[in-house]
C-alpha cells in the first residue's frame, strides 16, 4: 500500500521555523508531529496566533492519520489539549470545553501529568465565570496535578512556561470568585519567574497585564488600571489580536468616562469600533482575563456596540456583579456618544443610577452621577 502524502508546509510557516524547529520536517512522523506539537504549544493563545495555530494542527493531523494505530497516546493527548486550547482562543467556547474534556479523560487514563496541567489551566479561566463548581474541581485538580509533575524536579524551561500557564489560570480563577488579593499574589509570583524568550512570553504579558488591570478596577482604582490595561493594549495592536484589543479599548473608554475625560472616551470608543470590525471571531465570549461581562467583537457599528455593552450590563446586573456594571455602563454611554446619542445616553445613565442602588457597591451610584453631571457639562460646551 501506498504511503500517505503529506501536505506540503506554507511557507509562511517554514520561514519562521529556528533551528528547534527543524525537527518538524523529519520523515519520521513521530518526531514531526511532537516537534510541530511543541511549536503549537509555543504560540500565544490569542486570535492573532489563529491562523498559524491552525495550520500546524492541520499538519498534525495529517500525520496521526499517516501513523494510524501506531500514533503514540501522548501526540493524540496533545493535539486533543491544542485544538482545545485554539477552540478556546477562538471563542468556539462549547467546543473548546467539549474538546478539553475528551483530552482530559484520555491524559488521565495514561497517565500524562503534564498533558493534564496544561489542559486543565487552559480552560480553568473559561470555566471560572459559567461553571463555579465544575472551575473549583479543575482547580484542585490543576494543583494536585502540577504537585505530582514537579515534586524533588528542577523547573526547566518547558516547566517554567507550564508554571506560567498555572499562575495565569489561578489568577482568572481568584477574581472570578473575589479573591483579590488571591489574584495578585498570582500575578507578583508570575512576575518573580524567569521565563524563557519565546513567542508565548506574548500571551503571558498580555494576560497578565489584562489581570492587573481586573484587580485594580475591582479594587475601584480606575486610574492605577489604566497602565496596565494600556500596555495590554499595546501588546494586541503589535500582534494583530483585534478581539482582545477592541474589548480593552472599550475598558479604557469606560474608565476615562468616569474620570471626567469624554473626549478621551469618545477617542477609545471610535479604536475599539475599528478593532472590532477587523476581528474575525464569529462568537461573542468575554474575556477570562479582564473578568468583565462585556465583548463586543460583533459590534461592527456603533450602534451594535450599544446594543452589546447593554446587554453586558443587564448580566453584570444578573451577576449581582458591581464593577461589571459599572464598567459596561459607562462603556455603553461612551458608545452612545460615539454614535451621536447623547440625550439616550443621559436616560440609560439615569435608568442605570436607579438599578444602581440594588447592588451591593455603594460606590456605583455616586460614580454614575458624577458621569451624568461630567456629560451635561461636556453638552453645555458643545452648545456654546
Amino acid at each position: 500500500m501506498q504511503a500517505p502524502v503529506r501536505p506540503a508546509l506554507p511557507k509562511h510557516l517554514l520561514d519562521h521555523l529556528g533551528p528547534a524547529g527543524q525537527a518538524v520536517l523529519s520523515a519520521d512522523a513521530v518526531e514531526s508531529a511532537r516537534a510541530a506539537l511543541t511549536l503549537v504549544e509555543s504560540l500565544p493563545a490569542m486570535t492573532s496566533a489563529l491562523h498559524e495555530r491552525s495550520a500546524w494542527l492541520g499538519y498534525v493531523r495529517s500525520l496521526v492519520v499517516e501513523l494510524g494505530d501506531h500514533c503514540p497516546e501522548d501526540v493524540e493527548v496533545r493535539l486533543l489539549a491544542s485544538i482545545s486550547r485554539t477552540a478556546l482562543a477562538a471563542h468556539e467556547t462549547s467546543a473548546g470545553l467539549a474538546a478539553s474534556d475528551h483530552a482530559l479523560v484520555w491524559a488521565e487514563e495514561t497517565g500524562e501529568l503534564a498533558a493534564q496541567v496544561l489542559i486543565l489551566a487552559g480552560r480553568l479561566p473559561y470555566l471560572s465565570h459559567r461553571a463555579p463548581v465544575d472551575a473549583n474541581r479543575d482547580l484542585r485538580k490543576m494543583d494536585a496535578a502540577w504537585g505530582m509533575l514537579t515534586e524533588d524536579t528542577e523547573l526547566d524551561d518547558s516547566l517554567k512556561l507550564l508554571l506560567a500557564e498555572v499562575l495565569l489560570a489561578r489568577a482568572a480563577y481568584h477574581g472570578s470568585t473575589g479573591h483579590l488579593e488571591k489574584l495578585r499574589a498570582e500575578i507578583s509570583e508570575l512576575g518573580r519567574l524567569q521565563l524563557p524568550r519565546c513567542e508565548a512570553l506574548s500571551f503571558v504579558a498580555f494576560a497578565s497585564f489584562a489581570l492587573l488591570g481586573q484587580y485594580f478596577l475591582r479594587c475601584g482604582q480606575h486610574a492605577a488600571a489604566v497602565s496596565p490595561l494600556t500596555d495590554a493594549v499595546r501588546l494586541c495592536e503589535q500582534s494583530g489580536a483585534w478581539t482582545e484589543a477592541a474589548n480593552l479599548q472599550t475598558t479604557l473608554a469606560a474608565i476615562a468616562l468616569l474620570q471626567g475625560k469624554v473626549p478621551d472616551a469618545l477617542q477609545h470608543a471610535r479604536t475599539a469600533l475599528l478593532h472590532a470590525q477587523r476581528s474575525g471571531t464569529q462568537h461573542p465570549q468575554p474575556d477570562p482575563w479582564l473578568g468583565l461581562p462585556l465583548d463586543i467583537c460583533l459590534a461592527k457599528t456603533s450602534a451594535a456596540a450599544v446594543q452589546a455593552t447593554a446587554e453586558a450590563v443587564l448580566t453584570a446586573q444578573d451577576l449581582g456583579d458591581p464593577a461589571g456594571f459599572l464598567m459596561a455602563t459607562s462603556a455603553m454611554v461612551a458608545f452612545y456618544l460615539a454614535d451621536d446619542r447623547a440625550l439616550e445616553a443621559l436616560d440609560a445613565l439615569g435608568e442605570a443610577t436607579e438599578v444602581a442602588r440594588s447592588l451591593s457597591d455603594p460606590s456605583i451610584t455616586p460614580a454614575l452621577r458624577g458621569i451624568s453631571e461630567r456629560l451635561l457639562g461636556f453638552l453645555g460646551v458643545l452648545k456654546i
